[in-house]
């Protein structure tokens, strides 16, 4: 089974709802939840006032693959994010993508941790096999910037 979860923090100088349009613009049919932040201390300008949150099925990453192949970066976001954020066991993957190029729904992988944050996403499968099948989906290899396969995702998600 494949779980996604995709978060990010909201700062008090951002739109909230700038931010919930980034996220819709890049994953689809996704249920934000809003979770406020238990502080101790002060707040300060640069602490996020609350994060947003969804989880849910790869489902909601039908709109990022097609954004992908949109912008023509499948090779760019697997040696940027995928390869980097592979865990050692090989049963999730975490990265980032850029909550400003996400307003006009493209999907971009800062090189850092943005100042005010990035959308963070995190999948998590059951086996490596199933991770492997995930990346054959989302990212194929490809022959001139194009894929030399495209898989379904009923190919993904087989048991």
């Amino acid at each position: 089974m494949i779980r996604v979860k995709v978060s990010t923090a909201v700062y008090p100088t951002e739109d909230p709802e700038k931010v919930i349009k980034a996220i819709s613009s890049l994953f689809n049919d996704i249920k934000l939840r809003k979770e406020v932040i238990k502080t101790t201390g002060p707040e300060t300008e640069a602490s996020p006032s609350f994060f947003f949150s969804a989880e849910g099925g790869i489902e909601i990453l039908h709109t990022l693959h097609g954004l992908i192949r949109r912008e023509e970066i499948i090779d760019s976001v697997r040696n940027k994010a995928f390869i980097k954020g592979l865990s050692s066991d090989g049963l999730s993957i975490r990265f980032l993508l850029n909550k400003q190029a996400a307003i006009v729904g493209v999907p971009s992988i800062p090189a850092q941790e943005e100042p005010l944050g990035s959308i963070e996403v995190i999948i998590r499968t059951d086996s490596q096999e199933e991770m492997e099948r995930l990346f054959e989906w989302l990212l194929p290899l490809t022959e001139e910037g194009k894929p030399v396969v495209e898989v379904e995702m009923d190919y993904v998600q087989r048991d």
